[in-house]
């Protein structure tokens, strides 16, 4: 009965004590973002010189965007944090080191788990082709179009190649890949999603706003 009772304990914290630790870091992630890119706002109103483009800082376990995706719901959003490793993925979504930026000609890869920190991409297998993945960035949200989806084996590492699956091939387009475990619990796959970026949105209305605080 003891073991019993520690098994649902422990159970009980994967599903939801996990979730709350990963439900505050993203609070503040939050919040660090939107003073981050406030004060690029203000330096650009200062000199006056235009941010065409965002700048990333990449710091390990920090965050530099947004990621939502719409089929999800519409208060489904979590910053991404630079780097994949236990500790990164216990935050959010992770950013693969080496793969593209948002924007980026190149394959941006993202990971999370799909049980876990919030359970970010639970819903990943949902995803179906003409779906959209939005990557907020300090002046550009990128608007991703899935393509299609795929399970693979874990070592399989063709799908962070540039262009996936063909590793000697220069990417001419940029591309998002959604990366998480699949069945949930043990993971012995991985489910993967494509997409390709088919827009641009300056993020005018927040630039706006905020010259309308000053």
């Amino acid at each position: 009965m003891t073991a019993g009772v520690v098994v649902l304990l422990f159970l009980a914290y994967l599903l939801w004590g996990t979730g709350m630790v990963a439900a505050q870091h993203q609070r503040a992630f939050a919040a660090q973002l939107q003073q981050e890119w406030r004060s690029q706002w203000g330096r650009q109103t200062h000199y006056g010189a235009p941010l065409s483009v965002p700048r990333f800082h990449l710091v390990t376990g920090q965050p530099f965007a947004f990621i939502r995706i719409p089929r999800f719901g519409r208060a489904w959003r979590f910053a991404i944090v630079q780097g994949t490793s236990l500790d990164q993925l216990a935050l959010g979504p992770g950013h693969v080191p080496g793969t593209a930026l948002p924007g980026q000609l190149g394959n941006f890869a993202v990971a999370a788990h799909r049980v876990t920190a919030g359970n970010p991409f639970y819903h990943l297998p949902d995803l179906r082709p003409g779906d959209k993945v939005l990557v907020d960035t300090s002046v550009i949200t990128y608007v991703y179009q899935v393509i299609r989806a795929e399970r693979v084996l874990p070592d399989d590492t063709s799908v962070l190649d540039p262009v996936p699956g063909h590793p000697r091939r220069r990417p001419t387009q940029a591309m998002i890949t959604l990366i998480t475990c699949d069945p949930p619990w043990t993971g012995t796959h991985r489910i993967i999603v494509f997409g390709a970026l088919t827009d641009e949105v300056p993020r005018v209305a927040a630039r706006h706003a905020h010259s309308a605080e000053r």
